[in-house]
């Protein structure tokens, strides 16, 4: 008798502590959906305000104003404003229809002294459906852009397609260091 006393309290033991962790975990999982923060690490990208997990607006603002001066440079076709946007390394890399681009010497040389300045008149990029996610010191932004301008010749040229650009947080502040765009496929 005194095997199945035990096995009756082993038993409900088990009960207990199984009953303990689905009520933990029940906890655990109405704090996430109530955007409470659990403890552990926060994710790169985000900050705790008043025990609650929020996006980190601040350098998403940052990256923000880094595009609209970016997009000042392309419809001014302005190498100082660039210069103030891009990332002044080799290591910076664009990948366009019309060719790659690696270091910002070739970026500034042949997109906006070569085809910007010297190909290209009344320039303006329009965008549509920014998305800018922030991880520690690096950012992503993709965006749709309607472009228009005029040819040296006095021909129009209009695109659509999209862009994406990724950030580096450097000691000068937000700076582009990739750079990639796409147009729609031609359609047979």
């Amino acid at each position: 008798m005194g095997r199945m006393l035990l096995n009756v309290l082993l038993s409900f033991a088990e009960y207990e502590r199984e009953l303990a962790s689905e009520r933990i975990y029940d906890k655990i999982a109405a704090s996430k959906r109530k955007g409470v923060w659990a403890g552990g690490p926060i994710a790169l990208g985000y900050q705790t305000h008043n025990g609650k997990v929020i996006i980190n607006t601040g350098e998403a603002r940052q990256v923000r104003m880094v595009f609209n001066k970016y997009l000042e440079s392309i419809n001014a076709a302005d190498v100082a404003l660039a210069s103030q946007v891009w990332w002044s390394s080799p290591d910076v890399l664009v990948v366009t229809p019309f060719g790659r681009f690696k270091g910002w010497d070739s970026v500034r040389d042949d997109i906006y002294v070569n085809f910007a300045q010297k190909q290209l008149r009344q320039r303006n990029l329009q965008t549509s459906n920014v998305s800018i996610v922030v991880a520690g010191d690096a950012a992503w932004l993709v965006y749709d852009f309607a472009f228009t301008a005029t040819w040296a010749d006095g021909r129009p040229l209009t695109s659509n397609g999209w862009e994406s650009h990724g950030y580096l947080k450097t000691v000068n502040g937000w700076r582009i260091a990739h750079l990639h765009y796409s147009v729609p496929a031609a359609l047979q």
